[in-house]
C-alpha cells in the first residue's frame, strides 16, 4: 500500500504545500533546514494538523479535511523515529523498544521484542540503559521502537545526523541491509544528498514548503527540473551563459571566456541560459599551447582524497565574476607543482551538463 500526502498549512508567514506518494521502499524528502521536512513528517504522524488536504495509506485515510477526519496519532499505525532518538533514559533497551505496545498480550510483546532485537543486531543488550550504549546502538534502539508496533508507514527524521562519520557509515550500511525487510512505505527526511541517493529509491525535493520535483532518484539526480533543484541535490556549479552560436544540431554557449558546445540545445543567439555541472565532471588542466587558457585559478583546496580548484572564467551576463569548481583527476593532481599555475583550460563534457532556460 502506498502512502499519499496532499496537504496545505500556514504557520505565520510560512506556507506548506506538499504533495507526493511513497510506495513500499524508501522515499527521501530532501531539502535545506526550514524547508518543511519535519513538519511534513509530523503531519503524517498526526502530531501536526494541516489546514486542508488528505493523508492516506492505501484506501485508509488518516486525515481528510473534506471528510472532517483526523485520526489521533495512536490510531494511525505510523512508526516515527525522531532526530534526537527521544529514548527514555530511565528505561532499559527492552522497555524503550516495547514502550508503544501497551495493551498487547505479554507473550506477543516478548516475541516482537526478540524479533526486533535480532533484526537490528541488539540481542543481549535488552537490559542495558541508553547511557550505556554507543551512538549507533542508541540509533538502532530508536529504530527498533518505531518498528516494534509493526507500523503501516515508517518515518525517519534525519536518523543519522547525530552520528560521527565512522559510525554513520556503519549504520547506513546496516540500514541498507534492512531495507528489503522493512516492507512498508518509509519516508526518510534528510539534507544530505549522498544519504538520500544511497538509501532511497524515490526523491522528493522540498524548498520553502513546496515540492520542486519528485520521482525516481536517478531521474531527479540526472535530470533536475530547475537550477534550484540542482543546487539542492549538490550540483555545485550553476552558472549563467549566453548563446554565442547555433546550428541544426545544437548551440554554443559562452560562459565568460569558456565556450562549450551543447548538442540538442535549441536557442537563439544572444539568449541567456543557465547551466549546471558537478565539480567531478569538470575537466580542468593547466593551460598550454594545445589547451589555451580560458580561466584563472582563484582557489586550491586539498581535501585529502581529492583536490578541488576554483577557476574564474571572466564575467557573466550580469557583469559578475563567474567561478567554476573542478575536482582534479588524481593523476593530474599528483604531478602538479605547488603552488598551482595561475592559468587553466576548462572544458565541460556535454553529457554531464544540465541546461535550463534563463531563470
Amino acid at each position: 500500500m502506498a502512502l499519499e500526502v496532499r496537504i496545505r498549512a500556514h504557520m505565520g508567514s510560512f506556507r506548506l504545500d506538499v504533495g507526493f506518494e511513497a510506495d513500499e521502499g524508501v522515499t527521501a524528502v530532501l531539502g535545506a533546514s526550514g524547508a518543511g521536512k519535519t513538519l511534513t513528517l509530523r503531519a503524517i504522524a498526526g502530531l501536526f494538523r494541516p489546514d486542508s488536504g488528505r493523508i492516506a495509506i492505501g484506501a485508509r485515510a488518516l486525515y481528510d479535511s473534506l471528510a472532517q477526519l483526523d485520526l489521533p496519532a495512536r490510531e494511525r499505525k505510523v512508526g516515527y523515529m525522531f532526530q534526537e532518538y527521544a529514548l527514555f533514559p530511565h528505561l532499559s533497551v527492552a522497555d524503550n523498544i516495547t514502550f508503544g505496545l501497551r495493551g498487547v498480550p505479554h507473550a506477543q510483546v516478548r516475541a516482537l521484542l526478540t524479533e526486533t532485537l535480532e533484526l537490528l543486531g541488539l540481542s543481549g543488550l535488552d537490559k542495558r540503559f541508553p547511557d550505556g550504549l554507543s551512538g549507533g546502538q542508541r540509533q538502532r534502539v530508536a529504530l527498533g521502537r518505531a518498528l516494534a508496533s509493526r507500523p503501516k508507514v515508517l518515518l525517519l527524521d534525519e536518523p543519522f545526523s547525530s552520528l560521527d562519520s565512522p559510525t554513520r557509515s556503519a549504520v547506513t550500511e546496516q540500514f541498507l541491509s534492512l531495507r528489503s525487510q522493512i516492507a512498508v512505505p518509509t519516508v526518510l527526511v534528510t539534507h544530505d544528498t549522498t544519504e538520500a541517493y544511497s538509501l532511497a529509491q524515490r526523491l522528493v525535493v522540498l524548498h520553502e514548503g513546496a515540492v520542486l520535483q519528485e520521482g525516481p532518484r536517478e531521474d531527479v539526480f540526472h535530470h533536475p527540473a530547475s537550477p534550484q533543484v540542482a543546487r539542492l541535490i549538490g550540483v555545485r556549479n550553476v552558472l549563467r551563459g549566453v548563446v554565442s552560436d547555433v546550428s541544426d544540431q545544437g548551440a554554443e554557449v559562452a560562459i565568460g571566456h569558456l565556450r562549450t558546445y551543447l548538442p540538442g540545445v535549441r536557442a537563439v543567439v544572444g539568449s541567456a541560459l543557465t547551466i549546471g555541472i558537478r565539480p567531478e565532471h569538470v575537466v580542468a588542466k593547466p593551460a598550454s599551447v594545445a589547451s589555451p587558457a580560458n580561466g584563472t585559478l582563484v582557489q586550491d583546496v586539498d581535501m585529502g582524497l581529492a583536490r578541488r580548484v576554483a577557476i574564474t572564467l571572466g564575467s557573466g551576463p550580469d557583469g559578475k565574476d563567474l567561478s567554476i569548481y573542478a575536482d582534479l583527476a588524481p593523476g593530474t593532481a599528483k604531478v602538479l607543482t605547488h603552488p598551482l599555475p595561475d592559468l587553466w583550460n576548462v572544458m565541460l563534457p556535454a553529457h554531464a551538463v544540465h541546461v535550463w532556460p534563463q531563470g
